[in-house]
């Protein structure tokens, strides 16, 4: 019975969908002197601090400087519709450094995903109309990207879809029985929906993009690489004399699949061989809990300090009083096409980073960082002493990740692609 229901819900979503694409008239409703892009992102600073809205921020602020006349507005419903906000919303606009969100309260996300998509794409057209709109851009996922779209094929304007990575990897890395139920091919779907439909989808890595290419047959002619990139004119390294030796860096979410658990013992195996290593973790998350139980039972309090959650700018400035930054991240198949927008901030910071051997960091980092086989305690206990003891290779190691950073990894470079 269940799955007459799903294959019913399934259909009809499609159908509505597909439906709602179709343009209300053969000529653009907007046109402006000068183009001007609508960028909708699923959240925002200050309302929820992640590598997503870090992203976006940045994202954003190089488009201005940039020169891009760029209008931001968070998906319909957010941030009053997220029970997890860090703070209430109390404004339709929300001012963060010289970025302007824009909120609107109505549809919430809390229903149907496609009488959400058709209310949503209502406010978006609206305010495409009103704001002289020429092309729409929407982030990740399918849920904030669907009613952009919907209003964008309306509007006759160009859509473009830019896929951070996939939730429904994610989810399954956290809950492994999720991997082939309903709602994961379902979301799947979604997303292949969107990228199929968009004019032009903008993926994180090459690793994404492949993953498309193979598993939805997106033509490559339209697929376009945003990387995690930094801003080297605000992101720079600490004095030498500001860093703390023998100390091991970690700033992001606390879930099961970064990994956490395997630094954890590679600090207890350090220890027992009489390193006095130190591990300071910045960020909250679900696995937080079990974390510090761990450090507990390996008696390890004096050694790793969980910071919690901080402002973006406080993570970079705890990470560069470490010696270097390591990101743990599991083997599952998120882990292998979704790079962290940490890696590059921790090049920009000019530390030496160590990372596990999975696809895109072996394409980010190369020759530039230390590799370790993932989920190996101990072969992550031998990266990391291999380094602090060898002073020439850190500083090495830093070098190269600044330089290539400096050199392939600014958003000036890729940003101007977005209106173009």
């Amino acid at each position: 019975m269940a799955g007459i229901f799903q294959n019913m819900h399934r259909s009809l979503t499609l159908h509505g969908l597909r439906r709602l694409f179709q343009p209300v008239d053969s000529q653009r409703a907007c046109s402006s002197a000068s183009p001007r892009l609508l960028y909708v992102a699923a959240s925002c600073l200050p309302y929820h601090i992640s590598g997503y809205t870090a992203r976006t921020q940045e994202v954003l602020m190089a488009l201005r400087a940039a020169g891009a006349d760029v209008l931001a507005l968070t998906r319909p419903g957010y941030p009053w519709d997220r029970a997890d906000k860090l703070c209430e919303a109390t404004a339709t606009h929300t001012l963060v450094q010289d970025v302007e969100y824009t909120h609107t309260p109505r549809p919430s996300n809390r229903r149907f995903l496609l009488h959400f998509a058709a209310a949503g794409a209502r406010v978006i057209e609206q305010y495409a109309k009103a704001n002289n709109i020429t092309r729409i851009h929407a982030a990740s996922n399918h849920t904030n990207a669907l009613p952009a779209l919907i209003a964008a094929r309306r509007l006759g304007l160009p859509f473009q879809y830019e896929m951070r990575g996939l939730w429904e990897l994610t989810r399954a890395s956290r809950q492994p029985e999720f991997e082939n139920s309903y709602n994961y091919n379902f979301g799947l779907e979604m997303e292949c929906l969107v990228a199929t439909q968009a004019d032009r989808v903008f993926v994180i890595s090459e690793q994404l993009g492949q993953f498309v290419q193979e598993r939805w047959g997106i033509e490559s002619s339209k697929i376009h690489l945003l990387p995690n990139c930094v801003d080297v004119e605000r992101i720079k390294p600490n004095t030498a004399c500001a860093v703390q030796p023998n100390t091991i860096g970690y700033a992001g979410s606390l879930i099961n699949y970064e990994g956490l658990d395997t630094l954890i013992d590679a600090i207890r195996l350090l220890g027992q061989r009489g390193g006095a290593v130190r591990l300071h973790i910045i960020g909250d998350g679900e696995a937080r809990p079990a974390l510090e139980a761990q450090v507990c039972a390996l008696g390890l309090q004096s050694h790793v300090h969980f910071l919690g959650k901080v402002t973006p700018d406080e993570s970079r400035a705890h990470l560069g009083q470490c010696s270097l930054v390591c990101i743990p991240r599991k083997p599952f198949t998120v882990c292998k096409v979704v790079p962290p927008i940490k890696l590059v901030e921790a090049m920009a910071l000019g530390k030496a980073v160590i990372v596990p051997d999975l696809p895109v960091f072996r394409d980010e980092a190369s020759t530039k960082a230390v590799f370790f086989a993932p989920g190996d305690a101990e072969d992550l206990a031998q990266a990391i002493s291999g380094v602090l003891q060898d002073s020439n290779r850190l500083n090495k190691l830093a070098c190269a990740g600044l330089a290539h950073v400096q050199a392939r990894r600014q958003w000036k470079h890729f940003v101007k692609s977005l209106m173009s």
